[in-house]
């Protein structure tokens, strides 16, 4: 064999060689893209059967809210209940995954778009085993009866409550955390007063936007209003929420002793200790209002806070989870109790 044939013989190999390599290159690519997309349709099935199963959970959750109270005839919501303390759990496809659910009590926090809500002017307070809520048409419209630098009756407790809950390092007062908040949510583009905020300040911003001047529709907003930083919010999310109204009622019978503060800030001339001992003392029943102020030894309910203690709960937060294999599906369902009735007032899908 000539030198000549044998390079070329040599130049065959290498090519076949190289056409092998890009050949199995190829089908490596083909074979990694097919599982690929068999982990993406796998997944895409097992969240579209996490979401059924969620929504089921809704379904169950409700009914079986309905049931306790249909059968314990409870005359008041308690937090030592059934439906506060068995989150529900079982398992689904086989203990393949799993369906959870918990329930909250929305008057067991401070709702912050009852900021604007002037005190009940009349006086009288929720109390006893058949007190009703206050009437959510009183809140329909809100009118600032105070000056320019001057507090609200909800601002005044936020802002007591904030005292209690801010970090110390915390640049921000109460009382701006609590005047930006309420710029916030007011229909005007008038600052409330020097620690306000409105659409000049906002729109200032290096990525500019405008004051809601709307109810918040989630906490997490907060982190968009003047003064708020992840620390502040980190440090009162456990003590707020949100209800597409602007009632802002709290339930002594379902504030849990360490967030004493939600029912001490609406009080006057009583200790957060004595309010925390009375709460950790919570009977199974749970209050009226005479046996809450007698439990106390003193005490009253402040001018500001007029109409906000309650001993009862209308609106509850049920969070179904459905995980299934690596399918995880979350909503957030907003409930109203009419009687022991519950319906779904409102939803969010996930956290």
């Amino acid at each position: 064999m000539t030198k000549l044939n044998q390079q070329q013989q040599g130049i065959a190999l290498i090519t076949v060689l190289m056409i092998a390599a890009v050949l199995m290159m190829f089908a490596t690519f083909i074979i990694n893209e097919r599982q690929v997309s068999d982990r993406r349709t796998f997944n895409i099935i097992n969240n579209a059967r996490a979401s059924e199963y969620m929504a089921g959970a809704e379904i169950f959750g409700t009914s079986l809210l309905s049931q306790f109270f249909e059968q314990s005839k409870a005359e008041r919501v308690v937090r030592n209940q059934q439906w506060a303390t068995t989150p529900m759990q079982f398992p689904i496809e086989n203990n393949l995954g799993s369906l959870e659910g918990t329930v909250r009590d929305m008057h067991s926090c401070f709702n912050l778009n009852s900021l604007l809500v002037a005190a009940n002017e009349s006086g009288d307070r929720d109390g006893g085993a058949d007190a009703e809520l206050r009437d959510e048409s009183r809140d329909a419209a809100v009118i600032d009866p105070v000056g320019f630098g001057k507090q609200l009756p909800g601002e005044k407790i936020y802002a007591k409550l904030l005292d209690s809950l801010l970090p110390s390092d915390a640049e921000a007062t109460p009382a701006q955390l609590a005047s930006t908040l309420r710029d916030w949510l007011d229909p005007d583009e008038e600052v409330s007063g020097a620690d306000g905020a409105e659409d000049y300040t906002y729109t200032g911003y290096e990525i500019p936007y405008r004051a809601a001047n709307n109810l918040l529709a989630h906490t997490s907003e907060l982190l968009v209003i003047k003064g708020y930083t992840p620390e502040i919010y980190d440090a009162i999310k456990d003590y707020i929420c949100v209800l597409p109204i602007q009632e802002g009622t709290i339930n002594v019978n379902t504030v849990k002793p360490e967030h004493a503060v939600l029912v001490w800030a609406l009080l006057d001339d009583v200790n957060l200790s004595t309010v925390q001992q009375v709460l950790q003392e919570l009977p199974e029943e749970g209050y009226n209002e005479g046996d809450f102020f007698t439990a106390l030894e003193g005490g009253k309910a402040s001018k500001a806070a007029s109409g906000r203690l309650a001993f009862d709960s209308k609106y509850f937060l049920m969070t179904a989870r459905a995980v299934i294999h690596t399918g995880k599906a979350e909503t957030k369902s907003l409930l109203i109790k009419n009687n022991n009735d519950f319906q779904v007032v409102a939803r969010h899908i996930g956290d």
